[in-house]
């Protein structure tokens, strides 16, 4: 069923009589679960006539000729109401009632034409939803009424009575989002795919917005994709077509992008379908040092606001402390170090950085975005006991290559790994003192002498023993 502009169209006949009279009296309608700030309005449609001596379920509804020949008349009859005019051409009576039995076809007709006729109903009414869900119509002269909200387009039809009780019958639509498993951990320069998904509610036919904002640290990189999901199948959205998007902020601050749907996107899907945007966002140069970045989306249709989600990427630091003999050795300054992720060969770019209270005799790096000024692959510990590193992906590897050994020390031979483990990481790095030593022990470089001199004498003797059995 096409939907319609607002959110219920409600048909209800209101009497009250007393004795063998034309109702004069006043009516009520309450709307039950009404959502707050949202425009609720009431429109009579037909007079209403009861003769309760002859029997207390006669009564008629009917117009005066001047609105018969008018736009509610003309809305009334494409609706399915027919009219017998009265002996004295003065009143037209609804003479089809019982033939009338399916009242959201009728509502949703009143409601598609309601721009043309809404100026011309009998009597109007509007109230405004309040935070305990209630909307109370009081006072009302009784007739048929036709009650509509700003949310959406679900009608009924209720049976009439001096109180009636309407529950509202629309939904909000609901959100949701994600970020991919392999995006929940980053490495500067590394891209995050996020997934949100918003499920259409009952009655849902305007415009809606999706507010999604990211922390500093995530660069939105303009590639959306926009799925609508419809029982017969799916279809993407055509960008400024089907919906428009704004993107504000960025280049050190949050950045707010804003998807709005036109309403007929809106109009077109039906409860429990569909709109999936699926885009990614690069983990920047800005990432906070906590190493938490945030994302959240809000859904907005008339006056309601979805709670909205939020979700979050992380990232880590990795601390290298530099060691003499032992991990518990005393501290050293003036080494150097290159770090790779994984197993590639190329080292990472680094830029130095300063942080809010910084430990004595340490040094600050974080791996450098693409393109960045002041990157190098040098990680200068030539004042610095520790070195810390911000911006490594928990899901990696790393390894630690040491290019410049304190003075008096041994360079470190092959590279040290680090498994972050979705943590941050302190590794030592031990220098040992002296000559370089054989890796399998021994008494060092004094056995080669020996062996050398040894070698050589042999050699001589060697060499004589021959001479002599040359001569004999």
């Amino acid at each position: 069923m096409k939907k319609m502009k607002k959110i219920f169209a409600l048909l209800i006949a209101m009497v009250m009589v007393l004795g063998m009279s034309t109702s004069v009296f006043a009516a009520t309608i309450e709307v039950d679960g009404a959502f707050e700030d949202e425009t609720y309005s009431a429109y009579k449609l037909l007079e209403y006539t009861s003769d309760t001596t002859v029997d207390p379920a006669a009564y008629s509804y009917y117009l005066l000729d001047a609105d018969y020949q008018g736009a509610l008349g003309t809305a009334l009859k494409a609706a399915g109401f027919e009219f017998t005019q009265s002996a004295d051409k003065t009143q037209w009576f609804v003479n089809n009632a019982d033939e009338l039995t399916d009242g959201a076809a009728i509502a949703k007709t009143l409601y598609e034409s309601i721009d043309d006729w809404k100026d011309a109903a009998l009597a109007t009414a509007t109230e405004t939803g309040s935070a305990d869900g209630k909307v109370e119509f009081t006072d009302l002269p009784t007739g048929y009424w036709f009650v509509t909200s700003s949310m959406g387009s679900l009608c009924t039809l209720q049976s009439y009575d001096d109180e009636e009780l309407v529950v509202e019958k629309n939904t909000m639509i609901t959100d949701d989002k994600e970020v991919d498993t392999d995006s929940e951990s980053l490495q500067v320069g590394d891209t995050a795919t996020y997934t949100i998904t918003l499920t259409d509610g009952k009655g849902t036919n305007l415009a809606a917005t999706l507010t999604d904002t990211m922390s500093a640290g995530l660069t939105y990189n303009n590639d959306a994709t926009v799925v609508a999901n419809y029982a017969d199948g799916a279809a993407t959205l055509v960008k400024d077509t089907d919906y428009t998007v704004s993107v504000t902020g960025g280049n050190g601050s949050a950045t707010t992008v804003v998807y709005t749907f036109t309403a007929d996107v809106m109009t077109k899907l039906a409860e429990t379908e569909t709109i999936v945007v699926t885009y990614t966002a690069t983990l920047n140069q800005y990432a906070s040092l906590d190493g938490t970045e945030t994302n959240t989306e809000v859904t907005t249709y008339s006056e309601q606001d979805t709670p909205g989600n939020t979700v979050e990427v992380n990232d880590y630091n990795l601390t290298i402390q530099k060691k003499a003999n032992s991990e518990d050795g005393d501290s050293l300054k003036g080494a150097q170090f290159a770090l790779y992720r994984d197993d590639e060969t190329t080292a990472l770019n680094v830029v130095a950085i300063t942080v809010e209270n910084p430990a004595a005799d340490t040094v600050y790096y974080r791996v450098a975005a693409e393109g960045e000024t002041g990157a190098t692959t040098v990680i200068d510990m030539t004042d610095a006991y520790d070195a810390v590193i911000y911006g490594l992906d928990g899901d990696s590897t790393y390894y630690i290559e040491e290019t410049k050994a304190p003075e008096g020390y041994n360079k470190l031979e092959g590279k040290v790994e680090v498994a972050m483990g979705d943590a941050n990481q302190v590794q030592p790095v031990v220098n040992n003192a002296g000559s370089v030593l054989p890796s399998t022990g021994g008494i060092g470089t004094t056995i080669f002498y020996i062996i050398g001199a040894i070698l050589v004498v042999g050699a001589g003797v060697v060499l004589v023993t021959r001479r002599r059995m040359n001569v004999q």
